[in-house]
């Protein structure tokens, strides 16, 4: 029962496990075929780790087994429209971005259409989007929205979110404005995603599926190897999430969802 986790324990919990990560991710190289640091397939599932191993503790071992299903049931998608908007709103971002780009004269060539390496990709890209979201919106979001709200449950969860990433992100050659930009985006995505499972009826598959479609998204419109974080790209991604997110505070006067009863 999430009134039971203690999201302090998570984050220590969490820390623990990812800082020797953190520490040597400079040394574990990249997956030379994508560019995608090798630290982030060890990283990205450090918040699962955590949450099932409080979750068993605390709960026992079928609570565990049930919040790992609850990531890979895609029944529990329960909002309509909602659903839709959940697998649309990424790659229309970057498919935007990628516009965006191209109408600035930046060169960009159209993305090449391979069908079976995005398949293929997404079925990566949900493992490790399951290997976060359960720690981060399974575990740790609800006791926190319950205690302070959506949009401050948002933001906690958004700054180890963003320190999670930056030794990847340098490790493939990002530099200090990619990562202010990748400041803003991980606070407006997480945003969005509260947004987005409080309408859902707190679906933790469609957060897997919306971040794993995030990581497609960007492959899929900026292929270059070596080139996943370019500022203007990321910018012009990170500056639609953001007006997206300001929207959807706006018009839920800051409680994106979240209902009376939670």
């Amino acid at each position: 029962m999430s009134h039971r986790r203690s999201p302090a324990t998570f984050f220590l919990l969490l820390l623990t496990i990812a800082l020797p990560l953190w520490l040597v991710s400079g040394r574990l190289g990249v997956i030379s075929a994508l560019r995608i640091p090798t630290s982030d397939l060890a990283l990205a599932f450090s918040p699962m780790t955590a949450a099932l191993v409080l979750t068993a503790w605390r709960e026992g071992w079928r609570a565990a087994a049930t919040l790992l299903k609850r990531a890979f049931d895609p029944t529990s998608m329960r909002g309509g429209r909602w659903n839709v908007a959940t697998v649309l709103i990424p790659p229309l971002v970057y498919a935007t971005s990628w516009a965006v780009m191209r109408l600035a004269g930046s060169g960009a060539s159209p993305p090449p259409f391979e069908p079976l390496r995005l398949v293929l990709l997404l079925g990566l890209f949900l493992m490790l989007g399951a290997g976060e979201e359960i720690g981060w919106m399974g575990y740790a979001f609800e006791p926190m929205q319950r205690r302070w709200g959506a949009f401050t449950a948002s933001a906690i969860l958004a700054g180890p979110w963003w320190l999670g990433h930056l030794p990847s992100m340098a490790e493939i050659g990002a530099t200090h404005a990619d990562m202010a930009w990748w400041a803003l985006g991980a606070l407006a995505l997480r945003i969005v995603m509260a947004w987005l499972y409080n309408n859902t009826g707190a679906s933790l598959f469609a957060m897997v599926l919306f971040h794993a479609l995030l990581n497609l998204s960007r492959i899929a419109t900026f292929p270059v190897i070596g080139s996943h974080y370019v500022t203007a790209y990321q910018a012009a991604a990170y500056l639609g999430v953001a007006g997206l997110a300001v929207a959807a505070l706006i018009t839920t006067r800051g409680r994106l969802g979240q209902s009376d009863a939670r």
